[in-house]
Parts: C-alpha cells; sequence; structure tokens
C-alpha cells in the first residue's frame, strides 16, 4: 500500500528542487552580465534556493517514514510536527537575516508572510496532535504547498530588482 498523497508529495519536491535551480541561474545570470550583487540580494538569492530546497525535504519526508514502516496517523503525525518546528524556526530568523543583510525597514509582504506562516504551522501542530480532526494529508499538503506558493509570490515581487543594474540595498 502507498501513503496516500503520495504523487502530490513528489510533485512538490520536484517543483522546489526546480525553483531552487531557477533562482540560482537566475543570479548566475545576473553575474554573467557583470553586475555585482549587494548582500541583500545575495540573502534573497539564498532564501530562494533554500525554501526550494526544504520544501522537497519536506514534501519528502512523509513517504519515507510510511517506507520505514510507520502508520499512516503516525506519519502524518511525525511529518506535521517535524515541518512546524522546523518552519518556526526558520520564520524566527527572517527579522535577523533581514536586518544584517538591509537597513530597509522589513517589508509589510515578509510581515505577512510570516504571519501566515505561523498560523499554518499552528495548524500542523494541531494536525500531530489530533486536533480538532484525525491527523491527515492535507494539513500537510497545504503547509508543504504554501512554503513554495509564499516564495513563488515573493519571486515575482522581486523579480525586477535582479536585474536592476544600480547598487541597491533591497
Amino acid at each position: 500500500m502507498d501513503l496516500p498523497g503520495a504523487s502530490y508529495f513528489y510533485t512538490l519536491a520536484q517543483i522546489g528542487i526546480t525553483f531552487s535551480g531557477f533562482a540560482a541561474l537566475l543570479m548566475g545570470l545576473r553575474q554573467m552580465r557583470g553586475a555585482a550583487m549587494s548582500k541583500f540580494q545575495l540573502w534573497v538569492t539564498r532564501a530562494y534556493v533554500q525554501s526550494g530546497l526544504v520544501t522537497a525535504m519536506n514534501a519528502m519526508l512523509s513517504p519515507l517514514l510510511f517506507g520505514l514502516g510507520l502508520s499512516v496517523e503516525q506519519t502524518w503525525q511525525a511529518t506535521s510536527t517535524y515541518v512546524a518546528l522546523q518552519s518556526f524556526i526558520l520564520l524566527a530568523m527572517v527579522p535577523r537575516q533581514w536586518r544584517e543583510a538591509t537597513t530597509r525597514p522589513l517589508d509589510l509582504r515578509v510581515r505577512v508572510q510570516i504571519g501566515l506562516g505561523v498560523l499554518i504551522n499552528l495548524l500542523l501542530l494541531f494536525n500531530a496532535a489530533g486536533w480538532p480532526y484525525p491527523p491527515s494529508a492535507g494539513v500537510v499538503m497545504f503547509a508543504v504547498s504554501w512554503n513554495l506558493f509564499a516564495f513563488f509570490a515573493q519571486f515575482a515581487r522581486s523579480i525586477d530588482f535582479f536585474f536592476n543594474e544600480a547598487e541597491q540595498d533591497g
């Protein structure tokens, strides 16, 4: 028996890896044009690459745990717990990383993304606890997808500044 939703997770992993590669390629194209990247642009690029890799890792976790013999319910509980805790750590690091990379105030869109990320990861913890409903794949799929979708939106918003020739702080 296969884990319910496994093909969705594999697809997310593939998209995450592709997104990471595309973000790295974008950085390379800019540098090939002879334009140096600011500290902020380097941090943003690293965040995009990291988000794709984290998405891929999180997407492959539940099929791996199920393959190692956990029951379906235990798989959703363990995956929910891991993804939520790891995501809380990464979300908590963003304001400090932003301040280290730029003097600009934290953008509203980034604050909104952090706030929504916290809420979604609280849902994962509820999923892990089996409250108010038994642990399910849908919450895990939503949370792992959210990471990728949120970075797609951020990427679309910031694509222009990667090709702006002026050195800028972001």
